[in-house]
């Protein structure tokens, strides 16, 4: 039996797009509505943005939030909360923000243009989350999902790895109860008998198990568990 999901497909993404910025918004964000776009649980952003070389970006937080940015091309330069981080690829920066706080993301190259990915996730009771930045190694690690936020403290788990063609691997949950999202970064996947290409997210409930297969040599899979809203 098929497990219960759904997949949001990398072309029925919204953009969002002007001379700094092109984003791909895989639910509702900003100017970007459709009503079959809604948050999935806890997890309310999955932005694929590129900003333009030596450019800047804002976002103001209209809700308390963890926020992960995951450079995939490149690096990023976040100023919060009068505190600067450099993130590069191989690095997955979480910040915690409170509602009305602003981020300001820069591109710190002149020549080239840099992709990362945002993940937000509601944190309504606002439990303190340290601003933190954690680093993986995909060369030493291929062939497997490697955990690169995970613990209890933590409202999610967050994994990735890159595989080659009909590597396989079985994502178990923490718990049965929580929900997992798959974000297709590169090349494709089959993920519990849905077939995924690059870009492509898919949510996934009521289930203890995951089987994820590449389909392609060097595809790479961002994985989120996420831990339900009480």
């Amino acid at each position: 039996m098929e497990k219960p999901g759904k997949i949001y497909l990398a072309d029925q993404r919204g953009l969002i797009e002007n001379s700094s910025i092109r984003r791909y918004c895989t639910f509702n964000f900003e100017s970007y509505f459709n009503e079959h776009r809604t948050a999935f649980e806890n997890l309310f952003i999955c932005n694929d943005d590129s900003i333009a070389a030596g450019k800047l970006n804002f976002y103001l937080a209209k809700q308390n939030s963890l926020h992960l940015f995951i450079p995939i091309t490149g690096g990023i330069d976040i100023v919060a909360k009068n505190k600067e981080f450099s993130v590069e690829t191989g690095q997955v920066q979480l910040l915690s923000l409170e509602k009305g706080e602003v981020l300001e993301i820069s591109n710190p190259y002149q020549n080239d243009v840099v992709n990362y990915i945002h993940l937000g996730m509601l944190n309504d009771d606002f439990i303190f989350f340290k601003d933190q930045q954690f680093s993986f190694d995909f060369d030493k690690n291929p062939n497997k999902l490697i955990d690169i936020i995970s613990g209890y403290k933590f409202p999610f788990k967050l994994s990735a790895g890159i595989f080659a063609g009909r590597e396989a691997v079985i994502y178990n949950l923490l718990e049965k109860d929580n929900f997992f999202y798959a974000f297709v970064v590169d090349g494709a996947f089959e993920i519990e008998g849905r077939l995924m290409h690059g870009r492509d997210g898919l949510a996934l409930w009521a289930t203890e198990n995951i089987e994820i297969e590449a389909l392609s040599n060097n595809a790479i899979v961002v994985t989120l568990e996420l831990f339900p809203l009480i």
